[in-house]
């Protein structure tokens, strides 16, 4: 069954719908609205995927979202792929304790950190971040961004491989359907090899405060 437009297109494993003026539960299900005034969780393992216009969300498993408008995205924990292929939007997004605004188009990882900010991880971008202490910035694809605090900052950006983020994350591999963006991740992974030629290993991490992160590479052990 093809999914209709502005709805769940994608669900795979356990996902609820928390109403927080009730704390009712509801089982959401394929070609379902996203409703503005519902938390969206997945279990482990889990993970579903919202068609919204041109606009395509996936998220991860163990996480928490809401989506308050077509313009604003909440991560309270886990992860999310936001990818649009040629529309221009201002997209505000907010953690439990950050925010931070993009504008342009493209395909970008959001991962909740454990001290309330977010990582922004731009596979391939054509746009700009800016936060309240920090004016526009220029992302690029294959540099991740920390979003911290509260009034928010940018904190250092971090080189990621992004081949081997492709191959390993699956908030792009394990759904149904390609991304639309998937040729410009390409050319973005193409551009990256010839600049890099390799030199480093992916880095991946958290922060559980705004003066230490954890990083290291796939296969390799937490460091600080």
């Amino acid at each position: 069954m093809q999914a209709k437009n502005n709805s769940i297109s994608f669900i795979n494993g356990s996902l609820e719908a928390v109403n927080e003026n009730n704390n009712s539960v509801t089982i959401p299900q394929i070609n379902q609205t996203i409703y503005p005034n519902l938390l969206y969780g997945t279990g482990k393992g889990s993970r579903f995927e919202y068609l919204h216009n041109d606009i395509t969300w996936r998220v991860g498993s163990l996480s928490f979202i809401k989506f308050p408008s077509e313009n604003t995205f909440f991560i309270h924990s886990g992860s999310a792929l936001f990818c649009t292929n040629n529309r221009i939007i201002d997209l505000e997004i907010t953690s439990r304790n950050s925010k931070a605004t993009f504008s342009g188009s493209g395909t970008i990882i959001i991962e909740s950190l454990e001290n309330g900010g977010f990582k922004i991880i731009p596979l391939e971008v054509d746009g700009f971040i800016k936060t309240d202490k920090d004016p526009s910035k220029e992302l690029f694809g294959g540099r991740m961004l920390l979003v911290l605090g509260n009034p928010s900052y940018l904190g250092n950006a971090y080189d990621i491989d992004i081949l081997l983020l492709l191959q390993s994350s699956r908030l792009i591999n394990n759904f149904p359907t390609p991304l639309s963006t998937f040729d410009q991740v390409g050319l973005a992974i193409y551009v990256q090899q010839l600049k890099l030629k390799g030199k480093y290993d992916a880095l991946i991490g958290d922060a559980k405060t705004e003066t230490t992160l954890q990083i290291w590479g796939f296969g390799d052990k937490p460091r600080q």
